[in-house]
């Protein structure tokens, strides 16, 4: 297995780095369902503080998959695909990239303006640079909430075009991504 991504797959950092975050998603998502409605309480709190640890490890994994794809380029996008479905490609993943970032960054600041500190998994705390800010606080509760679903169905999208270009297109793009099948995409790109 390559360590860096070449013309035909995904390199080993560039896998571990996407499905180490999808798993990440799966459970900060469930996270975020299931905390909302718990009582106040010591319960409740570790589950929030859970999942600012959460957010704060999937951007700085975000921020290395970037810095990765810089270094180690992605391969090409199939030569059959029409300018349009690239388009679209290109497009999905930045948004993707884009609302990570952006919704992890709102999220921290709401945080820090409800006052409430973001400890990174009992290791440190972040420095709180706003302060206590109500009208922040509040303001930023529904852009959280709307960049977290905009988030999941991005998301979902992601995961059904790889699905459709495994089971529809059948052109080894799904395959380059998930290790261990090097050889099942020779087989199928025969």
């Amino acid at each position: 297995m390559q360590i860096g991504n070449d013309e035909r797959r995904y390199g080993l950092v560039a896998q571990a780095l996407h499905w180490v975050t999808a798993c990440l998603f799966v459970y900060l998502f469930y996270l975020a369902w299931v905390m909302t409605d718990l009582p106040l309480g010591p319960e409740k709190f570790r589950l929030y503080n859970l999942h600012k640890s959460l957010g704060v490890t999937i951007l700085a994994l975000a921020l290395l998959r970037l810095v990765w794809r810089h270094v180690s380029p992605p391969p090409p996008l199939p030569a059959g695909m029409s300018a349009l479905e690239a388009r679209a490609a290109r497009a999905g993943h930045a948004l993707l990239y884009l609302i990570i970032v952006l919704q992890v960054s709102v999220g921290l600041v709401h945080s820090w303006s409800a006052n409430f500190p973001v400890v990174v998994f009992g290791l440190f705390t972040l420095p709180n640079p706003t302060g206590p800010n109500e009208a922040l606080k509040k303001a930023l509760e529904p852009v959280h909430a709307v960049l977290g679903w905009s988030l999941f169905v991005l998301i979902l999208g992601h995961a059904a075009a790889a699905l459709r270009h495994h089971f529809v297109h059948r052109d080894g793009v799904f395959l380059r991504m998930v290790p261990g099948t090097s050889r099942l995409q020779e087989k199928r790109e025969e």
